[in-house]
């Protein structure tokens, strides 16, 4: 069997899986030059998507993009059909060729999706993605295009264009001529258009009409499942994927992929979670009441797999049956699934090969079933039905055949049905799969990511088949799309996206021996003896007869030989060999050494006589090969010419030993003639027989007797002790002993005594150096020049000088007595007993017993402190410390304190170590340490300490850290004092240690162990026999730190890149690490914590791997963290990805780029910006040697413009961890001068020098005056200048405490909107209070009947359209006239809405289609109310959109008001003017220095005198009609405008005390007049003080009540006088303040500013005016104040999901509409279609209701606040608006102020049209229902009755216009529209 490869091409490699077997490959063409082992069909173009295979003839059928091929069964392509591409839109439903479509068309790919052989029929059913997923049936012979139904909508199955998402099975009846189609798909959001599951009827005939009808159909149920609305509309991003499909038994089963809806959160930016489900219906179900689904995956060591990639059904061998317990004629289900549940595209590369039997999966189903109809539990099944149904008890028998009913359907599966893991796979990452049995084994085939197949025998784990495709270059991304198992062609396929492959099921080849072969277990391969190859039974010649084939280990063939070796010297001998398990060999054999040498065999019985090879021959073979050369003795067989069994054979050589002892000690029969001194395999070698030696005892050689000591300089012989030693014969030379010193050779005449002693004569030795004291030689004995006898032992001589190294009596006195060194107490010197001068006593040796150095020393101490508890271990080290222990055993001590020594540690002369005694009752601080030997009443034999050991108590205060990870690893601190006192310290975190790292007095430092649980722990510092204790000081072990999340989840290969960590105790680890690894590269990178939740990694570098690295992220094999010993997070399960590094060209193919300093350096590459999603990016630095430059980056280059540089500068790349030098840059200036230019400069600049000089004495004396008027002019610019700066500063400050007291301020206390029919009216009929709509109208009888008549002819579309295009034909019908008429239209459709609707679309069309026939630009459709057309759709959304005003856009408009209010009026505002010092429009700013005090009043409550006074803050150059309106403000400040009293009507008093009171007002008889100017009265004026109590009280009739108490103050006593003197109340007129003169007195009023129309103020005071312009930066200011309030409106108002509130479905619908419309009139400009929508929507609409707020609320608008909403209402428009604005100083201000802010406003205004359109299409029902819905709530809001007698005025104006066009319109006549007109105007004429 061959198995096929393939490749395929489609958007998403998946994995395909079809019936039958071929494999596909996703790589390139294979590069240049390699061989094609296997078969392989490579199409030209397009990517393949499906394989079937001919289950009779072997025939291959591939699934292409745009085409279909037919291949044989080897490959070579038969016939192919063309497909596509095809003119499409994936909108046009149904398509362009059944119907015209106003979508723009282009050319599709269509992408094969289906393919399936219809066995009964010999047709192919291919079904592609184009023309909504139209199926061709095809020939089987030929590929004829047998039909193609797509003219019914059943006939469009689904537009999907990813292949492998669709699954289709066949069922042909076993007599009826139809058989049947179950189609499972995709439909991408489209359950209008498409089911995704359904079972159809396949027709005989192509053409018939029922073709693809459903099986069964009815008005209530029908053969298909549709994905509701409900699930599309909680879940947009819902579909089923449908992988794989097979009938078994009556049932059919899919294999699917779906979202778990469960685990995925509706929010569309959460993440994804995948389920997988097997789905079962029942064959004979028409109505699909047997549909059940069940989870389906499998789990191994803990790790889920839960994304199917693919399956196959397949029947079982023998032995795998056996172990399943079933039978082998019973399906099993072979599936690869992806490990977890996310990245349906990109799944993870851990995947899983698992084994379903059918059985267990039926009655996993039947026991549900039973169970729901038993009444338990739900049906369980959320994403097809909206709410749980409960399961209803029934007393039906439930068998395995059960197909349902019309109840307790369909049925969905709550546990997972778990399959057999048979294999895992974490490198290739699995896509697909085949299996079937060879032999009662059972194989299957799994295809992987890489262009790998695995081959599995289940349930073992088998090898690695790799289809030829090693020459992949890096990154390509080869997939296994399908494995496809064909019995014709005995093969495999493999298919991806390039090629089709034909691969054997087994490649027995690979094996070279007879052990892998069959160690392998691959049931298809056995050892094919003679032909020494391991493959198939039946590629093996006469495989039946006895041991000719082996298939098993124990068949393999042994060989044996005798001898087994021979020497080098021998030649044809005769060489027995001996085979078991060997077949008939009469054919005969030849026996072959390697392949040097083959000699003929010949067969006697059970043995084959073969000779060794001849003289010649063995040269070869051995020369130069030591003395022993093992090679292969093989068997070839004369009747295959291959060689099948091998032996070791081995030639050994005895001359190459030199020894006796190497010669007769090896493994092979040499000898050795030690006469000649040679070693032979021929004994007969030797010259006599004596000198023959076969043993080891009989060879000459040295023997050891006592050590050789020879003092340097003293002369003696040395004698050796030896065995076998050579007489030497005539003419032979005699013994000398070779002494090698320091690398030279010294020889010494030697004399044999006999064969067992040699004597070395009499010399004297020396060696170079007093750093020795002894020195090794080695020594040789050799006869007859150079023959040398074995010196087994490797005896040496000792030279050696007593006095080297040892320069005191200790160190001379533990010499090795062998020495015979001592001490010379004269010399007071090392020395042997002759050199030391008499007398005898002088002379100190150690074996006399009882020597004794005198004057002991102590030179170090080691610790010089320790604890007082004693323990510590001294070390003293010095000279002349005792000789034996028992020397010093009792005479250490520090002060009186005792020291006891150790015998195991004290080094003899040189080093005591003792332990303290315990020191607590010693006083003393510091003590000598004091050693004696022997006895202490000799001075001479006591050493005392040069420095005094202190006593110290050591104690600890605190640890740092003081917390960390239960899990141990920190590294801590614990800080005390005298901490390095002691010989050894142990630290102990409770009850474990602490490993130690280092102290010093301060510190220790250690890493704690793993702590038992969470909490407070002590630390125990033990120092030797001290015990510290601080129950102070705990350590805490905190939970170990977790990691929840990385972003961003990618960084380049370098590493480098800055990633925020998420997750929890992070804090508690000081060092954190991130590490990773990929192949074989892996690294660690730093952490920074910034809290317990959040740090800061760099990624770690995985650029040395051999592994490369995918453009779109390859993941790394592990990533996780080092933090201290938590083991949980070495390795973390977050996706991450690793994209390649940056690769940049060099600048110059020199390395040197030349460029002017002017232009900028680009640097060109690839992967400079990695195709990732979200908003992380790569932060490039580009150094010009070590000047970084400004950068601009780009998909394919840097441009990196640098500050002013000359010269050689090296250029640097740095991006994360990578960096790259490309070159060097030579920056040369443009200004170099030649010589003629330098000179005729210089005579120029001498004559220019002249001339300067003469007008320099002039300038002098004009230069004195100017001096004078130029430092007038300095002291006014500088006055100037101190007061702008002090302005700006005082702006400044205000903005920064503004905001936050407003954020403060503005809690929101209950938002008062206009009911909808107030909010309606304003906005239909601004400006009209009482308009007769809203009331009810009395009317005679026959007029309310005619009414009602006309009421009726306006529903008719027809009549409505014809009477608003004549309306607008009349010249006299004007703007107003249009704007009533489409107003009163809409409120007379308030109940009729889809109508209105219908009409307002039609109107549009019709105005589309006349701007763009008159060639107005397109742009200015729908820019100015010029059409009832345009009215009526504002009126639209202003119906429309109440909900979203009320529920979503409101608060922000109204927060954006109050804001601006209370912000105007922190400021003085001109009560004439309406200028304001804080203003956002130039034209409202009061453009001089104001002085203005803020004063505190309180208010007495006008509801309730005795309530809290209400404190408000006003100004005292505010007016008092203003000081009245901002404390009504107050006191009503949750009231409605519309309920609260008016200023007009109330009267502001002053009180002071009980009963002084006065009434304030505008105008008095006190105002000030000068010059014909009258100043309105403002408080301060009135001199009211801070804290003052005023009250408002309702209008008096007498102007003012006035006590005479004696307690006024001296203020008020000053207008009492004036005020009694005032002739009448009316003389203080309270009236509106008008700018007009008086007429009365000719007095003009002001406030605080004049107007400016009036010389008097444009003259004289200006001068001390500053410029006015200086004055913008309050323009700033208070821009700056409101921009957050301006933002969250706009973003509200630009934002498709906001504060949980849904994009209203009209702003979608009309969206909809004017795309449709621009693709109808080919306009493929984006930015008119922008145009229209801001021209429709936020032009029409949003800017009117920001302008007046008050359409929406119930508020009054003051002219300041108008003019800064006019400011807002403007920057609105230009964020919508496409043209760029360009802007110079000459540009309004207001255009000035936000310039920053628009670019990023049309950001969101472009971002927010683009997510709509991307927005799944609203069907015309939903439409319809939410419109019935607005039309229901909104039902009697106005009086339809008013609405129509208003309209109905136009009919009589244009009475004859009207009728006229009725009769025109043949329409209109069919339907007699002018005489139901006609009879209206009579009914109303009779009735007036």
């Amino acid at each position: 069997m061959w198995p096929l490869l393939g490749s395929l091409a489609a958007p998403r490699l998946g994995n395909l899986f079809l019936l039958g077997v071929l494999v596909l490959l996703a790589s390139p063409a294979c590069s240049g030059g390699q061989p094609q082992p296997f078969k392989t069909f490579f199409p030209a173009e397009s990517g393949l998507t499906h394989l079937a295979v001919h289950n009779k003839t072997g025939e291959v059928y591939v699934g292409a993009f745009n085409w279909i091929f037919k291949l044989a069964s080897n490959l070579t392509k038969l016939r192919s059909h063309m497909t596509g591409p095809v003119v499409d839109n994936e909108k046009c439903y149904p398509p362009p060729s059944v119907q015209s479509c106003p979508h723009d068309l282009a050319q599709n790919s269509n992408v094969n999706k289906l393919l399936l052989v219809d066995y009964a029929q010999n047709r192919l059913i291919a079904c592609g993605s184009t023309s909504q997923g139209i199926c061709q049936f095809l020939r089987l012979d030929d590929l004829f295009k047998l039909g193609e139904p797509h003219h019914r909508k059943e006939h469009y199955l689904s537009s999907v264009a990813e292949a492998g998402t669709m699954s289709g099975v066949i069922i042909a009846p076993p007599h009826g001529p139809t058989s049947k189609l179950f189609i499972g798909t995709p439909i991408d959001g489209k359950s209008e258009y498409f089911p995704t599951l359904s079972s159809r009827k396949l027709m005989e005939n192509e053409e018939n009409a029922d073709m693809f009808s459903f099986v069964y159909q009815d008005e209530f149920v029908s053969s298909q499942l549709k994905i509701p609305s409900d699930t599309l509309s909680k879940f947009p991003a819902f579909d089923i994927y449908y992988v794989y499909g097979f009938s078994s038994e009556q049932f059919v089963y899919y294999l699917t992929l779906q979202l778990d809806t469960q685990l995925t959160s509706p929010d569309a930016s959460g993440e994804q979670f995948f389920t997988s489900k097997i789905v079962r219906l029942c064959v004979d179900d028409p109505k699909f009441y047997s549909y059940v689904e069940f989870p389906i995956g499998c789990t191994k060591d803990g790790v889920e797999y839960r994304l199917v990639q693919d399956a196959y059904l397949a029947r079982p061998g023998r032995q795998l049956a056996n172990s399943l317990g079933v039978s082998e004629s019973e399906d099993i289900l072979f599936t690869v699934f992806s490990q977890g549940q996310k990245n349906r595209q990109k799944p993870p590369k851990e995947s899983a090969l698992c084994l379903f039997t059918l059985r267990r999966i039926k009655e996993k189903i039947k026991e549900r079933i039973q169970s729901c109809y038993r009444g338990e539990g739900k049906l369980s099944l959320p994403w097809l039905l909206n709410k749980e149904l409960a399961c209803i008890n029934s007393p039906l028998q439930i068998d395995d055949n059960f197909c349902g009913q019309d109840f307790n359907q369909p049925l969905g599966g709550t546990s997972t049905i778990e399959g057999v893991p048979l294999f895992i796979d974490k490198e290739d990452g699995l896509t697909s799969v085949a299996a079937y049995h060879y032999r009662g084994n059972t194989v299957a085939f799994a295809g992987t990511r890489n262009g790998k197949m695995k081959k599995v025998s289940a349930p073992e784990v088998e090898s690695d088949v790799r289809p030829e495709r090693e020459s992949v270059s890096a990154g390509d991304w080869v997939q296994v799309r399908a494995v496809v198992l064909c019995r014709v062609c005995f093969g495999l396929g493999f298919d991806s996206s390039v090629d089709v492959t034909r691969v054997p099921v087994e490649s027995c080849e690979q094996y070279s021996t007879c052990g892998d072969c069959l160690g392998s277990r691959d049931p298809h391969c056995g050892w094919c003896v003679l032909h020494n190859v391991c493959s198939r039974k039946d590629l093996c010649e006469r495989a039946s007869e006895p041991q000719r084939f082996a298939s098993d280990q124990r068949q393999c063939v042994e060989l044996s030989v005798q001898p087994r070796n021979i020497s080098v010297t021998m030649s044809d001998v005769q060489l027995v060999l001996q085979a078991h398990n060997v077949p008939d060999l009469s054919a005969g054999v030849n026996c072959s050494f390697e392949d040097y040498v083959e000699t003929e065999g010949r067969i006697q019985g059970a043995h084959i006589y073969c000779l060794s090879p001849s003289a010649r021959d063995v040269i070869p073979i051995t020369r130069n090969k030591g003395d022993k050369r093992v090679v292969k003795l093989y068997l070839k067989s004369k009747e295959t010419g291959k060689k099948f069994a091998s032996v070791d054979f081995v030639f050994y050589n005895c001359s190459v030993h030199s020894s006796c002892l190497s010669c007769v000690n090896g493994t092979f029969p040499c000898h050795w003639c030690k006469y000649r001194h040679m070693c032979t395999q021929n004994a007969n070698a030797c010259s006599f027989q004596e000198g023959r030696v076969n043993i080891s005892e009989d060879c000459p050689q040295i023997l050891p007797s006592s050590q050789i000591y020879i003092p340097v300089g003293v002369t003696k012989p040395i004698t050796l002790a030896a065995k076998n030693l050579p007489q030497p014969q005539s003419g032979q030379r005699n013994y000398e002993c070779v002494f090698h010193v320091q690398g030279e050779v010294h020889s010494v005449t030697a004399l044999r005594f006999n064969s067992t002693s040699i004597q070395c004569q009499k010399t004297s030795y020396n060696y170079e150096g007093n750093e020795i004291s002894d020195l090794p030689v080695d020594l040789s004995v050799v006869w007859n020049g150079n023959f040398v006898i074995d010196n087994p032992f490797n005896i040496k001589a000792h030279l050696y000088k007593c006095y080297a190294l040892r320069d005191s009596c200790g160190m001379c006195l533990k010499a090795d007595p062998r020495f015979e060194c001592g001490w010379c107490v004269q010399e007071k010197k090392c020395s042997l007993r002759q050199e030391c001068a008499p007398p005898e006593s002088s002379w100190m040796h150690a074996t006399t017993g009882n020597s004794r150095c005198a004057h002991p020393k102590i030179t170090k101490l080691s610790p010089e402190t320790g604890p007082r508890q004693g323990g510590t271990m001294l070390t003293i080290t010095g000279e002349n410390l005792g000789l034996q222990f028992k020397d010093i055993q009792t005479g250490v001590r520090i002060g009186k304190v005792a020291c006891n020594p150790v015998e195991e540690q004290y080094v003899s002369a040189e080093q005591i170590v003792c332990r303290l005694n315990d020191a607590t009752g010693y006083r003393v601080q510091e003590a000598h340490v004091e050693v004696c030997v022997r006895d202490c009443t000799h001075a001479d034999y006591k050493a005392i300490s040069p420095k005094a050991f202190t006593f110290v108590s050591p104690y600890f205060s605190r640890v740092l850290p003081s917390s960390g990870p239960v899990s141990g690893g920190t590294r801590i601190t614990i800080e005390g004092s005298h901490l390095n006192a002691g010989s050894a310290v142990a630290v102990k975190i409770g009850l474990h240690p602490c490993r130690f790292e280092r102290r010093s007095a301060k510190e220790i430092v250690c890493v704690t162990p793993a702590g038992l649980s969470p909490g407070h722990t002590p630390v125990m510092v033990d120092i030797n026999a001290a015990e510290l204790r601080n129950p102070e000081v705990k350590f805490n072990y905190t939970d170990d730190p977790t990691i929840l999340k990385i972003e961003p989840d990618w960084s380049i290969a370098s590493g480098g890149t800055l990633l925020t960590i998420t997750g929890t105790n992070l804090a508690t680890i000081r060092e954190p690490k991130m590490r990773a690894k990929y192949g074989s590269a892996q690294s660690v990178n730093n952490c920074t914590v910034l809290n317990n939740t959040v740090m800061v990694c760099l990624a770690p570098s995985v650029a040395g791997s051999e592994k490369g690295f995918s453009e779109t992220g390859s993941a790394p094999d592990e990533v996780g963290f080092v933090m201290d010993d938590v083991r949980s997070t070495l390795v973390v399960n977050e996706t991450f990805s690793y994209h390649p590094d940056p690769v940049f060209e060099p600048l110059s193919p020199t390395g040197v780029l030349e460029l002017k300093p002017s232009s900028p350096l680009i640097l060109k590459g690839k992967n400079l910006i990695p195709a990732v999603p979200g908003n992380a990016r790569l932060n490039y630095t580009v150094l010009i040697g070590d000047t970084p430059c400004v950068l601009t980056l780009s998909e394919s280059q840097l441009l990196c413009e640098w500050p002013n540089l000359t010269g050689e500068h090296k250029v640097t790349v740095r991006v994360g961890g990578f960096e790259y030098s490309p070159g060097t840059l030579q920056i040369y200036s443009d200004s170099l001068l030649t010589l003629p230019a330098i000179i005729g400069i210089g005579g120029g600049g001498g004559l220019l020098l002249l001339v300067i000089i003469v007008v320099l004495i002039a300038y002098k004396r004009k230069s004195r005056d100017a001096d004078r008027t130029l430092k007038r002019l300095q002291l006014q610019m500088d006055n100037l200048e101190s007061r702008v700066a002090l302005e700006c500063k005082e702006a400044f400050a205000e903005l920064q405490t503004d905001i936050h007291e407003l954020t403060q301020e503005l809690d929101g206390a209950g938002i008062p909107f206009l009911d909808y029919r107030t909010y309606a009216m304003r906005v239909l009929f601004p400006g009209i209070e009482d308009h007769p709509v809203l009331k009810e109208m009395e009317v005679q009888a026959n007029v309310e009947k005619a009414l009602t008549l006309f009421g009726q002819l306006l529903t008719k579309k027809h009549f409505l359209l014809t009477f608003i295009r004549t309306l607008e034909a009349q010249r006299s019908f004007s703007m107003r006239d249009r704007g009533n008429v489409a107003s009163l239209i809409m409120t007379a459709l308030q109940g009729e809405m889809e109508y209105a609707t219908g009409v307002l679309k039609q109107l549009l069309a019709d105005l589309i289609d006349k701007n763009l026939e008159s060639k107005n630009h397109p742009k200015l459709l729908l820019r100015r109310t010029e059409s009832v057309a345009e009215k009526m759709l504002t009126n639209w959304f202003t119906f429309l959109l109440y909900k979203f005003l009320k529920e979503c856009a409101g608060e922000p408009l109204f927060m954006l008001y109050c804001a601006m209010k209370q912000q105007m009026e922190k400021g003085p505002i001109d009560s004439i003017t309406g200028e304001a010092r804080y203003s956002l429009s130039e034209d409202k700013l009061i453009r001089q220095q104001i002085d203005y005090k803020t004063l505190t009043l309180h208010c007495v409550n006008p509801e309730n005198e005795n309530a809290p006074e209400v404190t408000v803050k006003g100004l005292n150059c505010d007016t008092i009609t203003q000081v009245k309106e901002k404390l009504l403000d107050a006191v009503y400040k949750g009231s409605p405008y519309s309920q609260r009293p008016k200023a007009s009507d109330m009267d502001l008093e002053w009180r002071q005390g009980r009963m002084a009171r006065i009434i304030l007002q505008d105008e008095d008889v006190t105002t000030k007049i000068d010059n014909d100017w009258k100043r309105l009265n403002t408080l301060a004026h009135y001199q009211v003080t801070d804290g003052s109590v005023i009250a408002l009280v309702p209008k008096q009739n007498s102007a003012y009540n006035i006590s005479n108490s004696s307690t006024f103050t001296k203020s008020l006593s000053r207008y009492e006088s004036m005020l009694r003197t005032a002739s009448s109340p009316d003389s203080l007129r309270s009236r509106t303040p008008m700018i007009t003169p008086d007429l009365e007195s000719g007095t003009k009023l002001w406030h605080l500013v004049k107007n400016h129309d009036h010389s008097d103020q444009r003259e004289g005071d200006r001068g001390s005016k500053m410029v006015s312009e200086i004055y913008l930066t309050r323009l700033l200011a208070t821009k700056g104040t409101l921009q957050k309030f301006v933002d969250d409106l706009f973003e509200t108002i630009f934002s498709t999901a906001h504060r949980g509130s849904a994009l209203p479905l009209a702003i979608k619908y009309m969206f909809d509409f004017l795309d449709e419309q621009a693709d109808k009139h080919s306009i493929s400009d984006s930015d008119v279609r922008h145009t229209w929508k801001s021209n429709c929507l936020p032009l029409r609409f949003w800017v009117n209701v920001i302008k007046n707020p008050q359409f929406v609320f119930d508020i009054h608008k003051n002219s300041i606040t108008d003019a800064c909403l006019s400011v807002v209402a403007q920057t609105f428009m230009d964020s919508c608006s496409t043209s760029e604005h360009k802007l110079g100083k000459d540009s309004p201000s207001n255009k000035l102020l936000y310039a920053k802010d628009i670019p990023n406003y049309k950001n969101w205004v472009e971002r927010y049209y683009s997510d709509i359109s991307r927005m799944p299409a609203i069907s015309d029902q939903d439409m319809s229902a939410y419109l019935a819905e607005q039309s229901r709530l909104h039902l009697s809001q106005f009086n339809s009755m008013s609405a129509l007698h208003e309209i109905y005025s136009y009919i009589v104006k244009y009475k004859d216009e009207i009728l006229s066009a009725l009769e025109r319109d043949e329409q209109s006549r069919r339907q007699r529209l002018r005489s139901k007109l006609e009879q209206v105007i009579d009914t109303m004429a009779l009735a007036s």
